[in-house]
């Protein structure tokens, strides 16, 4: 189950106790790239992965947990992009040359 995560407390913390991403995500236990994920926003962490965080940052249990009334400070927008499944598949142009003469070896 995916938690929102108060990522303003947790950049806070973290930049308090001068960490890099990559120390955090070793504490941690996760890989960098997931932490940037969950530092963006475009992950949620699990209530377990979040409560490892709060140990790791010396934080209260729940500190780190987003409260129903905050706002995501910007909405994901919908995709323009057409779905693959509706895209038309590509289409292959004819060949329009004649074949090719061959020529024999004796001539060259």
């Amino acid at each position: 189950m995916s938690v929102p995560m108060n990522r303003d407390l947790f950049k806070q913390e973290r930049d308090k106790q001068d960490l890099s991403n990559e120390a955090l995500a070793q504490l941690a236990g996760i890989k960098p790239s997931y932490l940037d994920n969950l530092i963006c926003g475009s992950d949620q962490p699990s209530l377990r992965l979040l409560h490892r965080f709060e140990r790791v940052l010396g934080l209260p249990e729940n500190a780190l947990r987003a409260t129903t009334t905050e706002q995501d400070p910007e909405p994901r927008k919908q995709s323009t992009q057409p779905k693959r499944e509706t895209l038309a598949p590509p289409q292959r142009e004819k060949d329009t040359k004649g074949p090719r003469r061959v020529q024999d070896k004796a001539v060259a």
